[in-house]
């Protein structure tokens, strides 16, 4: 996750082929994969795109995907990377202002 989040391509490279597992998550529900979105590295997520092992529209804790995360961050050339490969811009995350402001208070 590490080697994700702070743009080592080669070492994801490398961990990936020797059987490292590129989905599991940090304490925040984040993969690797929403980690490298978030931080804007195309490269990154390029590459952890290309192998088909990764769900372009996985879900944090907060029901963040990692297009929502580049959105957010205002990474233009990812968005068109995850638009590419699929992602859903239909997602909404877990917060009160997705669901329409609505509470299940009475």
């Amino acid at each position: 996750m590490e080697a994700a989040e702070n743009n080592h391509l080669d070492a994801v490279k490398y961990l990936i082929k020797a059987g490292a597992q590129v989905d599991p998550k940090d304490a925040e529900g984040s993969t690797c994969l929403h980690l490298a979105a978030k931080k804007g590295h195309y490269d990154v997520v390029q590459y952890l795109l290309s192998n088909g092992q990764m769900d372009v529209n996985c879900q944090d804790d907060g029901g963040w995907t990692p297009m929502i995360w580049a959105t957010e961050y205002k990474h233009v050339d990812l968005v068109k990377l995850l638009l590419s490969k699929g992602s859903d811009i239909n997602i909404r995350d877990n917060s009160p202002e997705a669901s329409g402001g609505k509470s299940n208070h009475k």
